[in-house]
């Protein structure tokens, strides 16, 4: 069976929503909640479920979820190892 190339846009949207399921399967593996990474992050928790919800950003209605120093804020709150940083930010 031969492959099939991913379009840009394609590939983006797996992008987020590979990093939205990480995002979300650290917290409930470190047992937290929105509300509480929503209060490091300085949003509200409603901004913070909309923005682990990859499909918001199909068909470029929404920019990326998260800036740069708000993964650098993830990656300190979920403990991420230096090997998974690498890999989530050169998705």
């Amino acid at each position: 069976m031969s492959r099939i190339a991913l379009g840009q846009e394609q590939r983006k949207r797996n992008k987020i929503k590979y990093l939205t399921e990480w995002i979300d399967g650290r917290m409930h593996s470190k047992g937290l909640t929105q509300e509480a990474v929503a209060k490091e992050l300085n949003i509200s928790q409603e901004a913070l479920s909309i923005r682990l919800n990859p499909k918001t950003y199909k068909k470029n209605k929404r920019a990326d979820p998260f800036k740069f120093g708000d993964l650098l804020v993830l990656f300190e709150i979920l403990e991420a190892t230096p090997e998974e940083k690498d890999r989530l930010l050169t998705l």
